[in-house]
């Protein structure tokens, strides 16, 4: 009988190989161990042929491998065609670093460090060098605690101010709401464009939804330009850590945005600050979106608001509801920042268009 795969010591051999040509395309232990999302003292036992690697692990090795195959062997692209991968570097502990490249994949350029000093020698020098730091993932116990000191300084120096900064809490902490919402509004203030509770997301949404939430981000950070009108958005959610992140995707992209917990947060807001587009959660105790969202249209303020409904289901009947209740836009959980900025585009006039979809 045949032994099963990862048991036979040509297994091994067969994986330590391909390891050594990941080695090679990524250039660092550091570098590939982030990708695959493993410690460098395991890739050192399977770059020995010590043992074989774990099964996921193995299956992203295998997709590192096609994708490099697949790349060599494109047809070759004019150099304007060309779209090399954005450099994102993640600043954390090692296994802080592994959590985030491990959301992140292979769709960035990933640039792990640990150190304080690594990091500003990495950022200043990208400021004088073809090789930019196109957006930085900070996690909240970089180097002990030194995430809100590297985003100062990073945004003190003229020369690299302009690098988006995303501050993320990445591994479960004891903090509490108060502590995180705390964080929150100092990374804010200290210029970054977001504080990401990847870790509490993980828990209350689930790791998919969080990993779509953060990757999003991440995206919006090295990809969306400012949009030239900024628009006025309001983000209803009884949950916090959902319309944070919402709200923080939005800012990234360039709008001003505002969030509220419920219905009569919302319409209180909302007579305040008159907001172009509103973005409501349907699943909300007490008021709930549907309920909200007529209140909004027959106030005098909201006959004229673009009204996105976000929901978890998908059926005809939905639909109808939410076109009954005066939204414009439908959308199902979870809704992609790209889905969300495709709606909020403002006319020529200033004005965002309520067509409904």
């Amino acid at each position: 009988m045949m032994p099963p795969v990862g048991n036979d010591p040509l297994d091994a051999q067969t994986s330590a190989r391909l390891l050594k040509r990941a080695l090679a395309l990524t250039g660092s232990r550091e570098r590939l161990g982030a990708i695959l999302g493993v410690h460098e003292a395991d890739l050192v036992a399977w770059i020995g042929a010590k043992s074989f690697p774990p099964a996921p692990v193995f299956e992203k090795l295998l997709e590192l491998m096609l994708d490099a195959d697949a790349a060599k062997n494109a047809p070759p692209a004019s150099a304007s065609a060309q779209s090399p991968r954005k450099r994102v570097l993640i600043a954390d502990s090692r296994e802080g670093c592994q959590a985030i490249a491990g959301v992140l994949g292979g769709e960035f350029a990933l640039v792990p460090v640990h150190t304080l000093s690594d990091a500003l020698d990495l950022v200043q020098s990208s400021a004088a060098t073809t090789q930019r730091i196109d957006a930085i993932v900070c996690g909240q116990h970089f180097e002990g605690s030194q995430m809100l000191p590297f985003l100062q300084c990073v945004k003190e120096y003229r020369a690299t101010s302009a690098i988006p900064f995303i501050g993320c809490r990445a591994l479960p902490t004891h903090l509490g709401a108060g502590a995180l919402a705390g964080m929150r509004e100092a990374c804010e203030a200290l210029g970054a464009v977001a504080y990401i509770d990847l870790a509490g997301r993980k828990r209350s949404a689930g790791e998919e939804r969080a990993a779509i939430e953060f990757r999003d981000a991440v995206r919006a950070a090295v990809r969306v330009r400012a949009t030239p009108v900024k628009l006025r958005v309001l983000v209803v959610d009884d949950n916090p850590d959902a319309a944070h992140t919402l709200a923080a995707l939005l800012r990234i992209a360039g709008h001003e945005t505002q969030k509220a917990g419920s219905g009569a947060e919302a319409l209180a807001l909302g007579e305040e600050l008159r907001p172009d587009a509103a973005v409501l959660d349907i699943g909300m105790q007490g008021m709930s979106g549907h309920a909200l969202a007529k209140a909004i249209r027959a106030t005098d303020w909201g006959r004229e608001t673009l009204l996105i409904a976000l929901t978890g289901r998908d059926d005809q009947a939905e639909l109808a509801r939410s076109r009954e209740a005066g939204f414009d836009h439908h959308f199902t959980k979870p809704a992609t920042l790209e889905q969300l900025l495709g709606v909020l585009k403002p006319e020529r006039n200033g004005s965002v268009s309520n067509r409904r979809s």
